[in-house]
């Protein structure tokens, strides 16, 4: 069903449009116009912050796999770089499981360092990602970090990006209606 509607949009897009067009109030077109500018401007936002918390992520990997001279290191790291922004799996689903093998298996310098990098990262993480994301998108700190853990676990990767943007969209628009002198 969905495929075959979507097929019939398709099709029929410009008379949809002209339709959309010929019947919406000029109020409401200008708010989703708003929306749409700005969701395009704030996803934009958002993907540059995640890429910069990522790039530093990779850094910490490679800095210490290379000091701890591990084959790949610089591959390694950005495996699991961008393994980080996926809120299940994260830098955590590959460190921790590689810290209690290592423990294991009698390399307990090694265990010791992947352990302290674990932590080092994810405190690091949890500490610039709701005021880089916030900053950038106009969210206080705590709305953003309350935004970002809420989206995660009820959405997943898409509420990870979504609910910030999304609340950031509300957030804006009302700043918008509260800045219009009032009729």
């Amino acid at each position: 069903a969905m495929i075959f509607s979507t097929v019939f949009v398709v099709i029929d897009y410009e008379r949809i449009a002209a339709f959309y067009v010929a019947n919406t109030p000029k109020k409401v077109k200008n708010i989703l116009n708003n929306i749409r500018i700005y969701l395009t401007d704030t996803l934009f936002v958002v993907i540059r912050s995640y890429a910069l918390i990522m790039l530093l992520t990779f850094t910490e990997l490679s800095l210490l796999f290379s000091l701890f001279r591990i084959e790949g290191a610089v591959l390694k790291a950005a495996i699991i770089a961008m393994l980080d922004i996926l809120p299940i799996l994260g830098t955590g689903g590959v460190l921790i499981p590689w810290t209690v093998i290592a423990a294991v298996v009698g390399e307990y310098g090694m265990a010791l360092g992947i352990g302290i990098l674990y932590i080092v990262i994810t405190m690091v993480r949890n500490y610039l990602e709701p005021k880089l994301v916030g900053k950038q998108i106009g969210l206080h700190p705590l709305a953003t970090l309350i935004a970002l853990f809420v989206g995660s676990r009820l959405f997943g990767l898409a509420g990870l990006f979504g609910f910030p943007v999304a609340l950031s969209v509300i957030v804006q628009l009302r700043r918008k209606d509260a800045e219009k002198p009032a009729e």
